[in-house]
C-alpha cells in the first residue's frame, strides 16, 4: 500500500476533527488557555489507539474477507465518508457543539471522533497496511487540524466547519475507490 492511499485516509480522518473543532470553537465562544493543546492530543491518541484496535480487528477478519478485501475496504470507507457527509449537510454544526473547556467532553468527543478511526483502522488490517506509520500519520494530522481548528475555529465559522467536513468525507470515499481499484484491477 503506497503512502498516498495513507495520507488521503489520514486526511479524511483528520478534516473531521478540524470541522467539529471549528464548530466548537466558533458557536462555544472563549476557549480556555491550553485547551487546544488538551484537546489536539487527546484526539490524536484517541486516533491512535483507536486505528490499532481497528487494525487487529481487520487482520482478525481478514480471512473471513479473502478474496473481497477490496470490496470490503472500499464499502467500510464508503459508509464513513457517506456519513460524514450527510452529517455535515443534514446536520446544523451547532448540534455537535459542547463545553470544549470541560474535560469530560474532551474525552468524550475524542473518542466519539475516533470511532472512524477504528474503522478506518479495520480496513488497514483487512488490506495488510503498514499499521505503524498509518497510525502515526493520522495522530500527527488529525493533532494538527484539532489545534488549528480550536485556535482559529472563531475566524472561520460554521460555514467553513461544514465544508471541511464534506470534504473530508470525500477523500474517504476517493480512498475506498482506489481500494476498488486496486483489488479489480
Amino acid at each position: 500500500m503506497d503512502i498516498l492511499i495513507l495520507f488521503i485516509i489520514a486526511l479524511g480522518l483528520a478534516m473531521n476533527c478540524f470541522g467539529l473543532a471549528i464548530a466548537n470553537s466558533s458557536v462555544s465562544g472563549k476557549v480556555a488557555p491550553g485547551i487546544p493543546l488538551k484537546t489536539a492530543i487527546a484526539f490524536a491518541l484517541s486516533h491512535f489507539i483507536l486505528s490499532f484496535g481497528g487494525y487487529y480487528l481487520g487482520k482478525w477478519a481478514h480471512y473471513t474477507v479473502d478474496g473481497i478485501e477490496g470490496w470490503s475496504s472500499f464499502i467500510i470507507l464508503m459508509i464513513i465518508g457517506v456519513k460524514m457527509i450527510m452529517e455535515a449537510v443534514r446536520r446544523r454544526p451547532e448540534t455537535k457543539v459542547f463545553d470544549i473547556n470541560n474535560a469530560r467532553v474532551i474525552f468524550a468527543l475524542s473518542i466519539a471522533a475516533g470511532m472512524n478511526a477504528l474503522l478506518a483502522g479495520l480496513v488497514l488490517g483487512i488490506m495488510a497496511a503498514p499499521i505503524l506509520k498509518a497510525a502515526f500519520l493520522v495522530a500527527l494530522l488529525v493533532f494538527f487540524f484539532t489545534l488549528f481548528g480550536l485556535a482559529g475555529g472563531q475566524n472561520l465559522g460554521l460555514p467553513f466547519a461544514k465544508r471541511v467536513t464534506i470534504f473530508g468525507g470525500a477523500f474517504l470515499i476517493v480512498a475506498g475507490f482506489r481500494f476498488l481499484m486496486e483489488f479489480v484491477f
